[in-house]
C-alpha cells in the first residue's frame, strides 16, 4: 500500500511540477525579450515613402461575446495592391476551429456561444487566390487556423513572411499555431532581414516591428493607405480603449493562461497611444471588432456576409 501511494503521489506531483516549468520557462523567456521598436517619426517616414497598398479592410471569421462585455472578434485584415495582389494580416480560424474554440472558451469562462462566419476562403470565394504572402502578429491559433484555407491547392503561390523572433522564437502557447502554418501547403517561409523596422519584401510599404510582450514572436504591423496610417497592434491589448488608457489584461491571464510580460506590455501601450495621437495615424487592435468598424477600416465586400 505504501508503495501504491508513494507512486500515487509522485505521479500527482508530476501532474503539477511539470506544467509548472512550462509555465515558469516561457515567463523566465518572455521578459527577456523587450520590445524592439524604431523612432516614431522614422516608422511613419518609411510608411509615407512608399507607394503602399491601394486598400486596406478587414473581414471577420468569428465573433464571441462576453455576458455584458464587447464581443471578441477574430478577424483577417487584407492589404491590397494595385496589381491586384493581396497581403494577409493574421487568417482567423475556419467553422470547425472557430466552434472548437469557442465551446472551450464557454466551459471555462462566462461567454456566450461563439458566432463562426467561415474561413477566409469561405468568405472570399475565388478572390482568395490573389493573396500572395501572409504575415501574423502572434502564432496563436485563433490567428493562424484559416492558413489552410488560403494556401490549399495554391502550392507556391502564397509564402509567410516573418521577423527573426518569430520565427526561431516560440513557447507551448504557440506551437500549436506553429504547427497549423507549417501543415497549411503554402509556398515557405520567408525570413525578414534588417530591423528594427522591417520591410516586407514585395510588398511596398508594409513594414514589421518586433514587440515582444504577449508572445516571443508577437509582431506589428503597419502600412499607410488612403491618407491614414494603419498600425496593426495584434493582442497586445484585446480591447482599444485599455490600450489608450494604458490598463493592463487581468493579472490572472496574463500569469497563468499565456504568460505576458507586463512591463514590456506597459511600454507597448503607452508607445502604441502615443502613435495613434498622432494626426492621420489609427492603431488596430485585433479581436476588438467594433473599434475597427468604428476606425474608418472599410469591410471587405464577402461572399458569405460576416459580422
Amino acid at each position: 500500500m505504501r508503495v501504491l501511494l508513494r507512486v500515487v503521489g509522485l505521479a500527482l506531483l508530476a501532474l503539477v511540477v511539470v506544467p509548472a516549468a512550462f509555465l515558469l520557462e516561457a515567463h523566465r523567456e518572455i521578459r527577456q525579450l523587450p520590445p524592439s521598436l524604431p523612432e516614431q517619426g522614422a516608422l511613419l517616414a518609411a510608411a509615407a515613402a512608399e507607394p503602399g497598398p491601394q486598400r486596406v479592410s478587414w473581414l471577420n471569421t468569428a465573433s464571441q461575446a462576453g455576458r455584458g462585455s464587447p464581443p471578441v472578434g477574430h478577424p483577417v485584415f487584407l492589404l491590397e495592391w494595385a496589381d491586384g495582389r493581396v497581403f494577409a494580416i493574421d487568417t482567423g480560424m475556419d467553422r470547425a476551429g472557430a466552434e472548437e474554440f469557442g465551446a472551450l472558451l464557454e466551459r471555462l469562462m462566462d461567454v456566450e456561444p461563439i458566432e463562426a462566419f467561415g474561413s477566409v476562403a469561405e468568405q472570399l470565394g475565388d478572390e482568395v487566390d490573389r493573396i500572395r504572402g501572409v504575415g501574423f502578429t502572434h502564432l496563436h491559433s485563433d490567428h493562424t487556423g484559416g492558413l489552410a484555407s488560403i494556401c490549399a491547392g495554391r502550392g507556391e503561390s502564397v509564402r509567410v513572411y516573418q521577423t527573426p523572433r518569430q520565427a526561431e522564437l516560440g513557447n507551448y502557447t504557440t506551437r500549436p499555431g506553429r504547427t497549423q502554418i507549417e501543415e497549411a501547403g503554402c509556398g515557405g517561409f520567408e525570413r525578414l532581414s534588417g530591423g528594427p523596422l522591417y520591410a516586407v519584401p514585395g510588398f511596398r510599404g508594409l513594414f514589421a516591428v518586433e514587440a515582444g510582450g504577449h508572445t516571443p514572436g508577437s509582431t506589428l504591423f503597419a502600412t499607410r493607405s488612403g491618407g491614414t496610417t494603419w498600425v496593426f497592434s495584434g493582442d497586445v491589448t484585446n480591447f482599444r480603449q485599455t490600450l489608450l488608457d494604458n490598463e493592463p489584461k487581468p493579472r490572472l491571464y496574463s500569469l497563468l493562461v499565456t504568460p505576458e510580460a507586463p512591463a514590456h506590455l506597459e511600454r507597448l501601450r503607452v508607445w502604441l497611444a502615443e502613435l495613434d495621437a498622432r494626426d492621420g495615424v489609427q492603431v488596430v487592435v485585433s479581436h476588438d471588432v467594433e473599434a475597427i468598424a468604428a476606425s474608418g477600416l472599410p469591410r471587405h465586400a464577402v461572399v458569405r456576409a460576416g459580422r
